[in-house]
């Protein structure tokens, strides 16, 4: 199989069913895995309303975390490439068209989806994207700092993204909660995995909308990055 699709849901009932329809319209060879973390705001029901047995759905007993719905859609994989879909749909689902090409092509590890690709690097720039989008910095800093460690030259470690299933399986991960990209990013770069990035089209939610990535979140994001590379 081509690519397991694992999408991932917290409270997203008013979204859930458009994130499996658009996993389910992509005309590529794949298998979809929903991850459902103990959702409370009705989208549990909604999910175990359907009757469709070509979605592998989990329920997980309690909120272990967003890290941990993926850790376990990724141990159910059968594909050879796993592309994390949000149920929020923040991102174009069909960006993973290109970034499988790319993977393919350059024989890639993985390939991540940026938000900021083709952002011009001057402080000016940065001050107005900043200014502009104040939740970008947490980006910004901690793209920075993966990129000092490891002398890589992304412009975004928290956007959407593929990984080529056996490398995937090749790192220990132990985070389960939001710091888990950061860990699987770090320690991806850290054993020297073929790593690209493509742009993304992002459309981003507010907290009224509900945002669940909060301010806070940096702190055990940096704690993470600097564990793996020092640690």
């Amino acid at each position: 199989m081509k690519l397991t699709i694992v999408v991932t849901c917290f409270n997203e009932k008013a979204t859930i069913l458009k994130a499996i329809e658009e996993a389910r319209s992509l005309n590529i060879e794949k298998e979809i895995i929903v991850i459902d973390n103990c959702s409370t705001d009705g989208s549990r029901e909604i999910l175990k309303a359907l009757n469709d047995n070509s979605i592998r759905i989990v329920f997980q007993p309690q909120n272990y975390g967003y890290g941990q719905s993926v850790r376990t859609g990724a141990s159910l994989a059968n594909g050879e490439f796993i592309y994390v879909q949000y149920a929020d749909l923040e991102y174009d689902v069909e960006s993973v068209y290109k970034m499988l090409v790319l993977a393919e092509k350059e024989n890639l590890d993985a390939v991540f989806g940026s938000r900021l690709y083709g952002i011009k690097k001057n402080i000016m720039s940065v001050f107005g994207l900043i200014k502009e989008r104040p939740y970008y910095l947490g980006t910004l800093i901690t793209t920075f700092l993966i990129n000092l460690f490891y002398g890589r030259r992304f412009t975004d470690i928290i956007g959407t993204r593929l990984y080529r299933t056996s490398s995937f399986r090749k790192i220990d991960i132990t985070s389960r909660k939001i710091d888990y990209d950061f860990e699987v990013v770090s320690k991806l770069c850290k054993k020297g995995f073929k790593i690209e990035e493509i742009p993304v089209s992002y459309k981003a939610r507010s907290s009224r909308e509900g945002k669940k990535v909060k301010a806070m979140d940096i702190v055990p994001a940096l704690i993470a990055i600097f564990r793996v590379k020092f640690f």
